[in-house]
């Protein structure tokens, strides 16, 4: 096995973290400052034992914080679509042949073991249930996006043209539509239940309680509702394009960067949500999936089958924290601006998990600068917080380039001036925080990767490590765009809030990442083809 593989699982298994929140574990060892793989030492957790999982959290919650999970099964097995109709019919109750079974998917065509796997699917509904039907998302356009348009269409065929809800929905295929059907249930105000049958991956979205989708050409994380039932079919999965799996792990490795992202902006009074548990339960699965990366770069079941567990354990941990912050923090604000530039430009976009596994590099690069250059002696505090008309011009321009029109610069400054408005209403926790700062400095370091361990990982599984390694390829400038104005577009503060208002975060400062990024990427491709035994 390659060294490189040996020296990520070694940093995965030695670096230890205590309890999130910065109380001491009942045990495992602890890195220091900035371990170089964050992981928990406790049991793994079974994210198909739906009871268990929530069993646990809910020891771990005694004042009732976290939200309710509302999944009633999870199945992760290569066989896993030959359970779909012992759900559906567990979901129904038994002896409903009549029932409206409304069947969702977008075009793409799926292939499992030589067959073509929605066509399956309907001849398995269509032959139990008389009223099912099939709903073909999307037709027409190059590319499906969760906007009004087609979560409009869904919407209408779960309502039935004679108003008849439908009794139960089964989607098949991306986040993304998966997402549409979250949103359009949800808006009926029917309790149809969902069942998703994962074919990829891609995403984590499969099993949390939100949808992204698109308002005034930006993306926006919204509630919608938790499928019932989640069927994870790895042979499906396992012979899903490449780029798909990679961009999975892309997805997956926010988990060392965004919590502390999310922990940052609770210490700074900006976000009440942080709760600990969801977190230690997260990274406890990390290591397995690290130490999977060569693997998962020889699609090798095995490893898939571990990442598909992170993922769909993402997505719970997301849920029942009652906010996306634990997974997504500056890194999928990165790529939500490339793809915001990609939609006002016309051009191809990326895939999400590619974009979010290269800004994950960059923003554990940008917190290992915070976490060792952060000097709170040097800090003026006064000129960290600038005021509203200072900043509306400022965010209003970065995006008129885009949308002359102004519309996206309206929507992003409608959110940027509440987290400003927050910002300076807990001055006094920044202060506290400056004056503090040697022990947050222990506790978010262990909640962040060193870059260049995420750049080798990205490297073995055969994802891109660098911004120039994307497919459809993003041009340097617009990177740079994206990097420089990322903090401006939501209304949740990260570490690029904290560079930009310390005075840090400049063209200078992104031209220098960029070179690190670069750097590390370079260094892991060396590592990787020099250390073949």
């Amino acid at each position: 096995m390659r060294q490189a593989l040996s020296d990520c699982r070694r940093s995965a298994s030695v670096y230890r973290l205590r309890r999130a929140g910065g109380r001491d574990g009942e045990d495992g060892e602890v890195s220091g400052r900035g371990g170089r793989i964050p992981a928990f030492s406790g049991r793994r957790a079974d994210v198909t034992d739906i009871e268990g999982l929530w069993a646990r959290l809910e020891r771990s919650d005694p004042e009732g914080r976290l939200s309710p999970l509302g999944m009633r099964r999870v199945e992760i097995r290569e066989d896993a679509l030959e359970l779909l109709p012992e759900c559906v019919s567990e979901l129904l109750g038994s002896g409903r042949p009549e029932a409206r079974v409304l069947l969702v998917t977008d075009s793409t065509r799926i292939m499992r073991a030589g067959e073509d796997l929605k066509e399956r699917v309907w001849r398995t509904l269509s032959g139990i249930y008389a009223g099912a039907e099939w709903v073909v998302v999307g037709t027409g356009h190059s590319r499906l996006h969760a906007d009004e348009e087609a979560i409009g269409e869904v919407g209408a065929a779960v309502a039935g043209a004679g108003g008849v809800l439908a009794d139960c929905v089964v989607v098949v295929g991306s986040g993304t539509v998966t997402d549409i059907c979250k949103v359009a249930i949800s808006r009926t105000g029917g309790d149809a239940p969902l069942v998703v049958v994962q074919t990829a991956a891609s995403v984590d979205g499969f099993s949390d309680d939100v949808s992204v989708i698109l308002k005034n050409g930006v993306k926006r994380t919204v509630p919608s509702r938790w499928p019932e039932v989640l069927l994870a079919d790895l042979t499906t999965i396992v012979e899903a394009p490449r780029e798909m799996t990679a961009a999975g792990y892309g997805d997956a490795i926010s988990m060392y960067t965004a919590p502390a992202d999310w922990r940052l902006a609770s210490v700074l009074g900006l976000d009440a949500s942080y709760h600990p548990a969801p977190v230690e339960m997260l990274l406890e699965g990390g290591p397995d999936v690290i130490g999977a990366a060569e693997g998962l770069g020889r699609l090798d079941p095995d490893a898939m089958e571990k990442l598909v567990r992170l993922l769909a354990l993402r997505g719970i941990a997301s849920g029942v924290s009652g906010s996306t912050a634990i997974l997504s923090g500056a890194e999928h604000v990165v790529s939500h601006m490339l793809d915001l530039h990609a939609g006002q430009t016309k051009t191809p976009p990326g895939i999400h998990g590619a974009q979010v596994g290269v800004a994950s590099v960059a923003v554990a690069a940008v917190w290992q600068t915070l976490l060792e250059g952060l000097d709170p002696a040097t800090v003026d505090v006064e000129g960290c917080f600038p005021e509203a008309e200072e900043m509306e011009p400022v965010v209003r321009d970065a995006f008129i380039g885009l949308d002359p029109t102004g519309v996206v610069g309206s929507e992003c400054w409608s959110d940027y001036r509440q987290k400003l408005s927050r910002w300076h209403a807990n001055r006094g926790r920044f202060e506290a925080f400056l004056e503090s700062w040697p022990d947050y400095r222990e506790e978010l370091g262990r909640l962040v990767a060193q870059p260049e361990d995420l750049a080798l990982s990205l490297t073995l599984v055969g994802a891109p490590a660098r911004f120039g390694e994307l497919s459809p390829l993003v041009s340097p400038d617009t990177v740079r765009w994206a990097l420089l104005n990322c903090h401006f577009m939501r209304n949740r503060l990260n570490v690029v809030d904290l560079l930009y208002f310390l005075g840090w975060w400049d063209s200078g400062f992104v031209e220098r990442l960029l070179r690190r990024v670069d750097g590390h990427s370079r260094a892991a491709v060396e590592n990787r083809d020099g250390s073949t035994p």
